[in-house]
């Protein structure tokens, strides 16, 4: 996957998608293997917004069922099932045990009934279903956990990811499709026709890295652009100044391992809230908040009254607390929610949908949504082009081809089984640690010996970077080459697999930003 800007001007597109985030890059890979010509247009680096900033787990969202949307939940269980047979490296099963204390706002009995119609909603089989535990085997589970005022333990189960590696794997299947996708590509203008309805004919994209501009025209738009959404509707010299999402702040604290084998619920006391721990790179990941945001999503980031909030509630069900000095890290996200006036955070729902504008009839504007069911938005939003455009469209390839084919890393099979035995072929033909070769392949998935075939060509792309994490040079490369990282962020934060962790890491970064520098010069 190559970065080529003046591909964009050498053809019409059926399909132009503004946003290289989670929704515009599966909408783009499921019009693309549905045989259309499709442009994908990023103004950062793909995933670099809400995409890499999310919990990173693959769920159905527990909590709505108390807010009664049962669709959402039944769509979100059914995708995950799908991911986890589609793409095995990307949707990995993680049990959930969530501890009932005496202060909790719901009961043992409330959430063995919430758990069982979430199991009728979705679970993968016997082994997936919820259990209730006393408080002597909750604790045997996670050692970690206050003991006073337990009442029970329940597990159920969901799904971890690597929310910025999914996005990335939908871009690469959507350009080996045959679409073109660019990042550091900012839409500037656009250019409107009026035959009866007023439509976007074509946009102005300045490329960021040269400043050069080009034009791209197309056919069918989709504004998937998340938190700048109505920023791009603004564009438009007819724009009325509406506004149809409502953006809220979600930051996650790194703190050191809760538990090594369980993500762990605790509930906001006074409140309606629920925070989540997960193991995640060797420590735990837990947020979030969930507060109104109304300045640049650009300039997101974590405050210390968000911090300290989110400590707040993992202490009230730790044995012993975790002091501000042991966070490792943390960062702070958009959620670009389809507009409810009147309803918290928390209770604005969490469903996508398809916002048109008079002005622009040709362009469909994505309002919320969620990382899990982002495959479905992406299937109905090319439906709802397919119809309009009768037979144009409709039949130029297989129907809904998303449901069948597997991302670029996925494969067939039990996914632990296959580490192990390519763990062992990676360690035997190019001579890497197998504890790299294990990380390597669980972030690449069957694409793993793409990543390390050029150290036959290059022994000192077998060294790990310095920084102790175990990257090596052939990682960067094969970001640089492959992946279109334009950047040493762009590889850390969204391609290695570290995502945030590696900015506890400063020698790694380094190292990272010196490959980059080399591979500038000599290009």
């Amino acid at each position: 996957m190559t970065r080529d800007p003046e591909a964009l001007t050498k053809e019409t597109f059926d399909l132009v998608v503004i946003g290289g985030g989670i929704n515009g890059a599966t909408t783009a890979r499921e019009a693309a293997l549905r045989g259309w010509k499709v442009a994908l247009v990023e103004a950062r680096d793909f995933a670099s917004g809400t995409s890499s900033r999310s919990s990173k787990l693959i769920h159905g969202g527990l909590r709505y069922l108390a807010q009664g949307d049962f669709r959402l939940v039944h769509e979100a269980r059914r995708e995950r099932r799908l991911l986890m047979k589609l793409a095995p490296h990307l949707a990995r099963p993680l049990p959930f045990l969530l501890p009932i204390y005496s202060e909790d706002p719901f009961s043992p009995f409330k959430i063995r009934l919430g758990l069982a119609l979430y199991d009728f909603l979705g679970n993968l089989g016997p082994q997936d279903r919820h259990r209730i535990f006393a408080p002597r085997e909750a604790l045997q589970r996670i050692p970690t956990l206050r003991s006073e005022g337990l009442q029970a333990g329940a597990l159920y189960y969901d799904s971890e990811t690597d929310d910025a590696r999914l996005t990335i794997e939908n871009v690469i299947d959507a350009v080996e499709s045959g679409a073109r996708a660019v990042n550091y590509a900012e839409i500037k203008s656009f250019d409107f026709r009026s035959n009866g309805r007023p439509s976007v004919k074509s946009a102005e994209v300045e490329d960021r890295l040269t400043g050069k501009r080009w034009e791209v025209a197309g056919r069918y738009w989709v504004n998937a652009t998340g938190p700048w959404v109505d920023r791009v509707r603004a564009l438009a010299p007819s724009y009325d100044g509406s506004q149809t999402i409502r953006m809220t702040k979600g930051v996650h604290v790194i703190l050191p391992a809760i538990s090594d084998t369980y993500a762990v619920f605790a509930a906001v006391v006074p409140g309606d809230r629920i925070v989540v721990g997960m193991p995640w790179n060797g420590c735990t990941l837990f947020g979030t908040t969930d507060t109104d945001y109304t300045e640049d999503p650009g300039a997101v980031k974590p405050g210390e009254e968000d911090v300290r909030y989110l400590l707040n509630a993992i202490n009230r069900i730790l044995r012993v607390p975790v002091r501000p000095g042991e966070v490792i890290g943390s960062f702070a996200g958009i959620r670009a929610l389809a507009a409810e006036p009147g309803r918290s955070p928390s209770a604005n729902t969490r469903e996508y949908r398809f916002h048109r504008d008079p002005w622009a009839s040709n362009m469909i504007t994505v309002c919320g949504g969620k990382l899990t069911t982002s495959r479905a938005l992406g299937e109905k939003l090319a439906d709802v082009i397919a119809a309009e455009s009768g037979s144009a469209l409709a039949s130029r390839g297989p129907d809904r081809p998303t449901r069948a084919r597997p991302l670029p890393g996925g494969l067939g099979g039990p996914f632990d089984k296959y580490v192990r035995a390519s763990v062992n072929d990676a360690v035997r033909e190019f001579r890497v640690a197998p504890e790299a070769a294990s990380r390597i392949i669980g972030t690449y998935g069957s694409r793993w010996r793409r990543v390390l075939e050029p150290i036959g060509q290059s022994d000192s792309l077998r060294q790990p970077l310095a920084g102790g994490t175990g990257i090596l040079a052939a990682e960067v490369e094969f970001s640089r080459h492959d992946e279109m990282a334009m950047t040493a962020e762009d590889f850390l934060l969204r391609r290695s697999g570290l995502s945030w962790k590696s900015e506890a890491h400063p020698e790694l970064a380094s190292a990272t930003a010196a490959i980059f520098a080399s591979g500038a010069r000599e290009s």
